[in-house]
């Protein structure tokens, strides 16, 4: 078995431990969000600073979060159309549903497992972007179509969507490793290896998180609504991923990461955004577990049947 394909076994066994645990109620979804806060606050934060620390910081990085953001307008805008039709607080939940990306509970440890550090790169840079868009599109448009949320004016919501955006301690990790790095600063090696044990089990936990939160249980009508939010997401990712990939000028690493990301699964902050909001949670937890099914698959086959790695 060569090393992609071990990663990819390798993750699915912790993701099915983590699923394990949960049905027999060693651990239940409720204690994973615990988790899953202390993770971003601590091993998460960790490994992207380490890794901007470390990472040639090159012009070209700059393009991942324009992409971030801007694929998340793409789908948003096409969703509007899609389900105009849609009573309006279903319509809100399913365009929240077509922008933003699950890379750190999900996507980093199999893109760390793949391409290691050098492909870390790339998914820190596009978060980055998609911070912006998770925060300012997603929370934005769900805030802006709530009717428990109607007399909130439109400056109050771009300062409290700027708020959680800078933050958010991943985000500031980001900031701050990139600024060590153009500054050049030699951070003690006692500082370095505290992080990098931190960093190296996020791996872990993240897989064991997805497990939790996994849930084969999908009621059919609510299949119906989300499965246009999924076809909405993979054909828009595919469709520029594919571009990207045989098109970008940049190098093969780059692209190869780039049609990857593309296909990640639903942000698990749809999750929250949704209970704050007064949305069908149901829903967007469908959402969230089917584009976790579907893009591992999907990531699976794309990086072997195409030797991406």
């Amino acid at each position: 078995m060569n090393q992609t394909n071990t990663a990819f076994v390798t993750a699915l066994s912790i993701i099915l431990l983590g699923y394990l645990l949960k049905q027999k109620n060693i651990v239940s979804e409720k204690e994973g969000t615990v988790v899953s806060k202390l993770l971003m606050h601590s091993t998460f934060p960790a490994l992207i600073f380490i890794t901007m620390v470390r990472v040639k910081i090159e012009l070209n990085l700059l393009f991942l979060p324009f992409i971030a953001f801007c694929f998340s307008v793409l789908t948003m805008y096409s969703a509007r159309y899609v389900f105009k039709n849609q009573v309006k607080q279903l319509k809100a939940l399913l365009i929240m549903g077509c922008g933003g990306f699950n890379l750190g509970l999900f996507a980093y440890p199999l893109i760390d497992g793949i391409w290691g550090p050098a492909g870390m790169v790339y998914a820190a840079m596009f978060d980055s972007g998609n911070s912006f868009a998770v925060f300012g599109l997603v929370y934005g448009t769900g805030v802006f179509m709530s009717e428990g949320n109607a007399e909130i004016s439109k400056r109050e919501n771009i300062k409290k969507a700027f708020i959680k955006i800078i933050t958010l301690l991943p985000f500031q990790a980001i900031l701050l490793g990139i600024f060590v790095n153009l500054s050049e600063i030699q951070l003690p090696d006692e500082v370095l290896y505290i992080l990098d044990v931190l960093a190296k089990g996020n791996k872990v936990i993240v897989l064991l998180i997805m497990g939790i939160y996994l849930n084969f249980s999908i009621p059919k009508e609510i299949f119906k609504k989300s499965i246009n939010v999924l076809l909405i997401r993979y054909f828009w990712g595919l469709l520029l991923g594919f571009i990207f990939l045989y098109y970008l000028p940049v190098e093969q690493l780059y692209r190869n990461v780039l049609l990857i990301i593309l296909i990640v699964p639903v942000g698990m902050t749809l999750l929250p955004f949704s209970d704050e909001l007064g949305y069908d949670t149901k829903t967007a937890g469908v959402l969230v577990n089917l584009s976790m099914l579907i893009s591992f698959v999907l990531m699976w086959g794309l990086v072997v049947g195409l030797k991406l790695f």
